[in-house]
């Protein structure tokens, strides 16, 4: 097959080839035009959206992060009616509504995440409070259960030590009745013998086995043991009130100042306490 001089293949001119091609896209564009009319021709589907999905779920959900699932669920249901609107098989009008009320409902989750994280931020606050309260107040009621028991150990603390300087003054008090029964036995017997003595001596009957002296002397000695015992019991009585005295006050004494102490270091607990919940911190991003 011979070229010609115009360019072309033997026997076909030049400018028929692009004349064909041309043909064919004209050809092409016809018929995809035909098939476009054939199908807008057809009778449209009847569109099936249910417009309250996307608003029950919204009405269901309490927490920011189920919110935000129904925002994901109602974006792709706008996306969904975009490729329905694209293909053609349903009724412009539906899909346009249908559209329309997705989008809201797209603006309606995002509200809904919205105040939801808004709604935890100030829970999450309120809760924050609330513990920092309920911790102050169990600090306080533990500082005063502790102060009642450091009153309760002082208080028997002093009782115990009343009643052992009791039972050291009755041991006091029985020691020195003994001694004055003793010495008033004594002078009741001294007394008798000089009786006896003075009646033998007024009848005019000798003695010989009882020295009128020594029983004098004796009798006389009884008798200032006997006013030395009472001196000795004053001093004695005076004595022991006086350190009951100043033993109670060095108890009570000691007993304020571990009540001081335990209060201050319960007070100092409760601030750690305190500073330590106030220093938490809740991150809640909007």
């Amino acid at each position: 097959m011979g070229m010609t001089a115009g360019g072309g293949i033997s026997g076909i001119p030049t400018g028929y080839s692009v004349h064909t091609s041309s043909t064919n896209s004209v050809t092409s564009q016809l018929a995809l035009m035909e098939k476009v009319r054939k199908r807008n021709q057809r009778p449209k589907k009847k569109l099936k959206y249910n417009p309250r999905e996307i608003s029950n779920q919204l009405q269901r959900v309490t927490k920011s992060r189920n919110a935000a699932t129904v925002l994901t669920r109602a974006k792709s249901k706008v996306a969904v009616l975009m490729s329905v609107k694209v293909s053609g098989q349903y009724k412009d009008s539906d899909v346009r509504i249908a559209l329309a009320h997705a989008r809201r409902m797209v603006e309606c989750s995002r509200m809904k995440v919205r105040n939801l994280k808004e709604e935890e931020l100030l829970k999450g606050r309120d809760d924050r409070d609330h513990t920092i309260k309920e911790q102050k107040k169990k600090s306080e009621i533990k500082r005063r259960v502790h102060q009642k028991e450091n009153d309760l150990k002082v208080k028997m603390a002093i009782e115990e030590n009343q009643q052992i300087l009791k039972e050291k003054m009755r041991r006091q008090q029985l020691n020195q009745k003994r001694r004055m029964h003793r010495t008033e036995e004594q002078g009741k017997i001294t007394e008798a013998e000089m009786k006896y003595l003075k009646g033998l001596g007024e009848n005019d009957q000798p003695v010989h086995s009882v020295d009128m002296g020594s029983v004098a002397l004796e009798l006389s000695m009884a008798a200032e043991r006997l006013a030395e015992l009472q001196r000795m019991e004053q001093q004695l009585e005076q004595q022991v009130e006086a350190e009951v005295e100043m033993e109670m006050s060095s108890l009570a004494a000691q007993g304020i100042d571990m009540a001081v102490t335990d209060a201050t270091q319960m007070t100092g607990n409760a601030s750690s306490e305190t500073a330590g919940v106030e220093g938490a911190s809740v991150d809640i991003t909007v």
